[in-house]
């Protein structure tokens, strides 16, 4: 399964690394998907991809971490991204014009005092190139902005990867709800979890055309498991934070992505 990495590789990006843009990512893509073709059995090297120019987080309250799992260790002045004007109808045609298919809807419930999302979308399908369609049936409802993130790293990495490497196309993602009003680690008392905003959500299974199931904590191949690998490095280019099996005993059954800041800057990375 995935190695934990040292605690100064695994926290901190060097600036060079964190700022070229989606196409290098998009580059990368097409270079592998071209080797694998002709190569499915050889071992795939980590390939973490550039974070995305068009990244936009929201904004969120300062939080501090709550208890010694990775999810919560954050440095102390740990938050998330700086505020940006809210256009829902933008980021809505935005995704619309990407063939994602998604309605807004009204504010979730906030038990906590610093739930909430500025623009809550529900997302029930992702456009794919050639007309595809790959379903989200549990219908995560996430912040609009974040949507526009998990969808395209979905679309551009996950969906044209899954094809070729896996030898069969990802038809749909168990996902959760997305927004939930909780603490982290769902801890009673902890600081709000990103899923609080909807600026986060869970990657439990994958389903494929060929009616094949590849659980986050379970895979039965080799090319599942290298799979998963290459695109949980690769998901650090997008995500300010990923964890999954083998961070700690919260993530043991799935893979978690969020873009909240942590630090003074957006160079800090919990990437596990």
């Amino acid at each position: 399964m995935f190695e934990r990495q040292p605690e100064d590789s695994r926290h901190r990006r060097a600036p060079h690394r964190l700022a070229a843009l989606r196409l290098v990512a998009c580059a990368t893509v097409a270079a592998m998907a071209l080797s694998i073709e002709g190569a499915q059995a050889q071992s795939w090297p980590a390939m973490p991809p550039r974070r995305p120019s068009t990244l936009a987080p929201q904004a969120h309250p300062a939080e501090a971490p709550a208890s010694s799992s990775p999810e919560n260790r954050s440095s102390p002045d740990a938050k998330s991204a700086p505020a940006a004007p809210s256009d829902a109808a933008a980021c809505l045609a935005k995704l619309g014009a990407q063939h994602v298919e998604v309605q807004s809807v009204p504010a979730p419930p906030a038990s906590l005092a610093d739930c909430g999302i500025a623009d809550p979308v529900r997302v029930t399908a992702i456009g794919l190139a050639g007309g595809a369609k790959l379903d989200l049936p549990d219908h995560p409802i996430l912040d609009c902005a974040f949507a526009t993130v998990f969808t395209g790293y979905v679309r551009e990495l996950m969906a044209p990867l899954g094809t070729a490497m896996l030898g069969s196309p990802i038809t749909a993602l168990v996902t959760g709800p997305g927004y939930e009003c909780r603490g982290r680690n769902r801890i009673v008392g902890a600081k709000t979890s990103a899923h609080g905003q909807g600026i986060a959500i869970d990657l439990v299974e994958i389903v494929l055309a060929d009616r094949r199931r590849i659980a986050i904590a379970h895979q039965s191949q080799p090319s599942e498991e290298q799979y998963l690998r290459t695109m949980r490095h690769a998901a650090c280019g997008w995500f300010t934070t990923v964890l999954g099996p083998g961070s700690d005993a919260a993530h043991a059954e799935h893979m978690h992505f969020d873009i909240a800041h942590h630090g003074s800057s957006d160079r800090y990375r919990i990437c596990e």
